[in-house]
């Protein structure tokens, strides 16, 4: 539950106006859920944010939250109301980290507004992969990788920030230059962008919106 936080860092000031409060260097808050049911107590200590929940009435920890291996209905519908709680305040009290790229930041920043998806990081063994992807379907419309240069140019050194996205005329888009055969991905449907300024702004945000076009459908 907790990598949905990887790659954003706690920004107090949003933090304290959002209703966390600061006691030596601990911020905590409170979130009742599943219509006041249980309590959802919240502590970020030195950036990292974790949660405990409690059971309104006896006021006993309810720890099955945090076990991978309870399965059920009302657990889940318990994880599922933790996990809004923790959409929100990522949302108001968080910022994404620097990226390697400045246009990384830019495109992601506008994606993210544009599409109210947020970058997910999905893979422990892949700190530096999230995806973007539909609510309701599911479907990824977009893949952030931090690669090697080498993977999409030999002739490049040093790491990028590249971006896969979907496209219905692949071969037409590879005559363009920045735009490259998917990393990773079938290279019949999929392209990869280096987010280093070689494509404009408007261009990879066009790329972007016929992505998100193609996967939108169920």
């Amino acid at each position: 539950m907790f990598e949905i936080f990887k790659a954003y860092q706690f920004n107090s000031k949003k933090a304290k106006k959002y209703g966390f409060v600061e006691n030596q260097g601990v911020w905590t808050y409170n979130s009742t859920i599943l219509q006041g049911d249980l309590l959802m107590m919240l502590t970020v200590k030195d950036g990292d944010l974790s949660f405990q929940v409690y059971d309104q009435e006896t006021g006993d920890l309810y720890p099955q939250v945090h076990m991978e291996s309870m399965r059920g209905t009302f657990v889940g519908s318990v994880r599922e109301a933790c996990l809004a709680v923790l959409h929100d305040i990522r949302k108001a009290c968080f910022e994404v980290q620097e990226f390697l790229c400045p246009q990384t930041k830019r495109i992601m920043t506008l994606v993210q507004a544009k599409y109210e998806n947020q970058l997910e990081y999905l893979w422990e063994k892949s700190p530096d992969t999230a995806v973007l992807r539909h609510e309701d379907n599911q479907k990824w419309y977009a893949v952030l990788m931090k690669i090697s240069w080498e993977k999409l140019d030999k002739a490049r050194e040093g790491q990028v920030e590249v971006v896969n996205l979907k496209h219905d005329q692949v071969a037409d888009l590879l005559v363009e230059k920045g735009i490259y055969p998917a990393f990773h991905m079938n290279k019949r449907y999929w392209i990869s962008l280096p987010l280093d300024d070689t494509l404009t702004d408007e261009k990879v945000l066009e790329l972007f919106e016929r992505s998100w076009f193609l996967t939108s459908k169920k």
